[in-house]
């Protein structure tokens, strides 16, 4: 009898475990379609004494794989497979990266375009947007850019990487959202809400 409890009871377990995530997704997707397929109900997050608001729809993502630095904060909407990462570098770190270039080029600049560059080489056949400087909406001087392409991993379909660079105090904090380019023009103005939010 107890056997018969057990197997009923991981059963049950089972189907709550594998029929949740699905519901969820379904909901958030109707969540988005609902609010003109912008992301809704921002919330405050914290990296590194940096603040901003991002969706209550992104909940932490355990993959790195899409970062440089070891100690980035990732985040995912699984429901459309959207990435979104912050990750800070130092004055140190971005005097190594002006040592790579042959010309003479400023420190935002240098991790701007080193990040850029290590993005465009993970991709097959990458297009990259004009450097652009940010908004005037944002309350920090940075650059805004645009790669897309293929990788290894989703060579079936084109992804958009939206990347910014802010610097901050001193620092220069680079911030990713990336999706499905078929998806992400949709999510264009949801990536400058995100830096529009960022302060200390």
């Amino acid at each position: 009898m107890a056997r018969i409890q057990n197997i009923v009871l991981l059963s049950a377990l089972f189907l709550l475990l594998t029929a949740c995530p699905g519901s969820s997704h379904k909901n958030d997707i109707k969540k988005l379609q609902e609010n003109g397929m912008d992301f809704p109900d921002p919330r405050n997050e914290s990296f590194r004494g940096v603040d901003f608001r991002i969706s209550d729809m992104f909940v932490n993502d355990y993959s790195d794989s899409y970062v440089i630095q070891d100690n980035a904060l990732t985040m995912v909407v699984y429901a459309i497979d959207v990435n979104f990462s912050i990750e800070e570098f130092t004055e140190d770190e971005a005097e190594v990266f002006q040592f790579s270039f042959e010309e003479e080029i400023n420190a935002l600049d240098a991790v701007h375009d080193h990040y850029v560059i290590r993005r465009a080489r993970t991709l097959d056949n990458p297009t990259i947007s004009i450097k652009k400087e940010l908004p005037k909406t944002v309350k920090y001087p940075g650059y805004i850019q645009t790669i897309h392409g293929s990788s290894d991993e989703d060579y079936n379909f084109d992804s958009s990487y939206f990347t910014a660079t802010l610097e901050i105090d001193g620092n220069f904090y680079v911030v990713q959202m990336i999706g499905k380019r078929s998806n992400m023009g949709y999510l264009y103005d949801d990536f400058i809400d995100i830096l529009n939010s960022i302060h200390t």
